[in-house]
């Protein structure tokens, strides 16, 4: 994987990568503005949509969904979303938490390694490169806090 720059900080200093249990690539940002645990997130290699490229994504209709738990109005945090798609999805939502693990939804995984959200936050910018989406960056708050600084999301 080439160097990750990292999209909160704009730096590879502090930067590392490795591969999650069904292959992808994903990276952690050590820095200390991101929290004891990092901030983990999965490089696209590509500004356009890998749609096609994705198995589970397809499968699940992951793309779609994702954009219906971003309202038409205003900017969501991440978590904001992610509550949405456990609400309107749960079968879904515990498919990839069963297979990814989520920090504090069932605490299977660490925060600094690959994890549901992480997948999810990449789908998420996969329609932000789309144009689909907006990202920014704002504070984290609630069960997110930890983090810091969390993706914030609205529709185009």
């Amino acid at each position: 994987m080439a160097i990750a720059f990292c999209p909160l900080c704009a730096s590879d200093e502090m930067t590392s990568s490795d591969t999650a249990d069904d292959g992808r690539e994903f990276a952690v940002c050590m820095a200390k503005d991101h929290g004891e645990d990092g901030y983990v997130w999965e490089p696209t290699p590509s500004r356009g949509s890998s749609r096609r490229g994705d198995g589970l994504g397809l499968e699940l209709d992951i793309w779609d969904k994702l954009l219906e738990c971003v309202p038409a109005k205003g900017t969501h945090s991440y978590g904001d979303v992610e509550d949405q798609f456990f609400e309107r999805y749960p079968s879904d939502a515990a498919a990839l938490q069963d297979r990814y693990g989520h920090r504090w939804r069932d605490g299977k995984k660490p925060a600094n390694q690959f994890s549901m959200s992480s997948y999810l936050a990449a789908r998420l910018s996969e329609l932000a490169n789309e144009k689909l989406l907006v990202k920014t960056f704002g504070p984290a708050e609630g069960e997110w806090s930890y983090n810091g600084v969390i993706s914030h999301w609205a529709r185009a």
